[in-house]
């Protein structure tokens, strides 16, 4: 089985920077050592992480490769270990029920209706549950500024710490002070804006959580924009992520 493991990995992993050009639209600003450090994320998550198809669906290299690389795009700055807690990606055709309590939009009311999904990762140690069918759409439309791989890794990393507060493990007390500062006052008037931000979609005010999974696809899908409009946002996310999409962009 080990064996069968691996000769599918390596299949999965030849010629993965063809499938990388076309699923990362930020591929053409890469430069050789960002891609050499991409094609490291990309091979740990492809040969580390228990890889599954649900409802008769079937894993091919598109499909691997697309998750893989979106996924090693949002960490590319960051060490090769902080996708530790994902110990597999269970890849659907479509969209999936969750069944089982959950929060609603209203503090403190939970529900235990069923609830379709276009990706999960908000079990701890559980896997990444993400819909073939929406991660393709975010590739094929990245003017939507939506990704729902870079949304669901975000929230792995969010919960690194045990928590799914809106913080990523930050070790400087200083750089985390400063983290929690920014992110809950944009947060704050995000909440209290009456009118549609330009480049955070509304879902961003369910939870801190949220509001960081969302930033993090626009950090990478729009960054001018979120330089642009939310300034100490960017700002330390860029400090966190150890990137500058903005930058890239700005000089490719």
């Amino acid at each position: 089985m080990v064996w069968g493991r691996r000769r599918r990995a390596r299949r999965w992993l030849d010629g993965w920077e063809q499938v990388a050009e076309t699923a990362l639209p930020q591929w053409s600003l890469l430069d050789d050592r960002e891609r050499a450090r991409l094609g490291a994320r990309v091979e740990h998550l492809v040969r580390r992480k228990h890889w599954e198809a649900a409802r008769g669906f079937e894993l091919t290299q598109e499909v691997v490769i697309t998750i893989a690389a979106s996924a090693g795009l949002l960490a590319l700055g960051l060490d090769r270990d902080c996708y530790r807690h994902v110990k597999a990606v269970v890849v659907h055709p479509k969209t999936f029920t969750s069944h089982g309590v959950r929060a609603t939009h209203v503090r403190g009311v939970v529900t235990r209706g069923p609830q379709r999904l276009l990706g999960h990762a908000r079990d701890g140690r559980g896997p990444v549950m993400l819909s073939w069918r929406a991660v393709r759409r975010d590739v094929r439309h990245p003017e939507r500024r939506q990704n729902v791989v870079v949304h669901e890794f975000a929230h792995k990393l969010d919960s690194a710490d045990g928590l799914f507060d809106g913080t990523p493990e930050i070790t400087d007390r200083a750089d985390r002070a400063e983290w929690v500062q920014v992110c809950n006052r944009e947060y704050r008037r995000l909440r209290r804006r009456p009118e549609p931000d330009p480049v955070l979609r509304r879902y961003a005010t369910k939870s801190p959580a949220e509001f960081f999974s969302v930033a993090s696809e626009v950090f990478l899908m729009q960054p001018l924009a979120l330089e642009e409009h939310h300034p100490e946002l960017y700002r330390v996310l860029c400090g966190y992520y150890g990137q500058d999409p903005a930058g890239r962009e700005r000089h490719p």
